[in-house]
């Protein structure tokens, strides 16, 4: 026997959880067992709904008087009786329904792709083995002694088991809500902007310090912000099926906001250290340096002509 209609149970993600035939009218949907459609919802009534065919293919869904009533989605209004197309989705309880006729033209199939490279295990593998080596390497350079060699493996301890901690935390969200944990491309994704903070944050350092100009480190935090948002964009787009447009603008502002918020407490250390001598946490080469510094004469001559400044000015002060 041929079905009338078909009832599709949807997901929150609007995957379809279940489809139910429909073989006479009208039917009806609700807990109880004597229904057409079934459904396993404590706030959906045992009769919930009635359906019945409208013209042009649509449907007719009415209330049989439920406590928690019928609405169409986007709008939580609540309705008696309304009639629904194949794309219409009918909120009963916590329940999303569908109808359409066995007729109903599905889109063609979709073909089968490879699975991206860094979804792959290995891509995690060889990631995870880039982020080390840039680890190991830009905590080895601002070391100056051989006692403080100790934070070298202090440094790659920390980056392993916050990395760690991150991609488990982020593997559990989808796990739980794509049934997915995708452990290997949050991996790759945690890693790869990890290991791209590294090279950002050592490139704007250096070229700071090669042509003298501060606001280059500044463009380097913008740099970093940047590669912050689109890496936790990525991590979002594994888990959520919301457009691309929804997922970077919350990206963009969860990073506006944990810069806002770094810059804010950067800010107030800076004003406590007012006046306090700036200085570098690596040693750079002379080489590096691009620019044409002051003569060592002439900047102990500007020392000695203040030192005679400063002792005149004491000098002249009354006891």
């Amino acid at each position: 026997m041929e079905p009338l209609a078909i009832v599709e149970v949807l997901g929150r993600h609007d995957d379809v959880q279940a489809r139910c035939p429909v073989y006479r009218w009208p039917a009806r949907a609700g807990r109880s067992y004597d229904v057409d459609v079934i459904l396993d919802d404590r706030f959906v009534a045992p009769r919930h709904l009635q359906i019945e065919p409208a013209a042009d293919g649509r449907f007719k869904v009415t209330d049989l008087q439920s406590v928690n009533g019928i609405s169409l989605q986007p709008s939580r209004q609540r309705v008696t009786g309304v009639e629904v197309g194949p794309d219409d989705i009918v909120c009963l309880g916590h329940t999303r329904i569908r109808i359409r006729a066995p007729s109903y033209a599905v889109p063609p199939e979709v073909p089968l792709r490879a699975t991206s490279f860094y979804r792959r295990p290995l891509a995690f593998v060889i990631m995870a083995m880039v982020l080390l080596v840039l680890t190991i390497w830009s905590a080895w350079i601002m070391t100056t002694s051989q006692e403080e060699r100790a934070l070298v493996v202090f440094t790659v301890l920390r980056v392993c088991v916050g990395a760690g901690v991150w991609i488990s935390i982020w593997s559990l969200v989808s796990r739980t809500v794509g049934g997915r944990a995708n452990f290997a491309a949050h991996g790759f994704v945690a890693c790869a902007g990890l290991a791209a903070l590294a090279v950002s944050d050592t490139l704007f350092d250096y070229l700071s310090f090669a042509v003298n100009a501060r606001w280059l480190g500044q463009l380097g935090a913008v740099a970093a912000a940047a590669i912050v948002a689109y890496m936790l964009y990525r991590q979002l787009r594994l888990n959520s099926r919301a457009s691309r447009r929804k997922v970077g603008a919350v990206a963009v502002v969860v990073t506006l906001a944990a810069y806002g918020t770094g810059a804010g407490l950067e800010l107030a250390g800076e004003s406590a250290r007012e006046g306090m001598q700036r200085y570098d946490h690596t040693l750079k080469p002379p080489a590096f340096l691009w620019v044409r510094g002051v003569a060592p004469e002439a900047f102990l001559a500007g020392g000695g002509q203040l030192k005679r400044t400063v002792d005149a000015a004491a000098r002249a002060e009354p006891d």
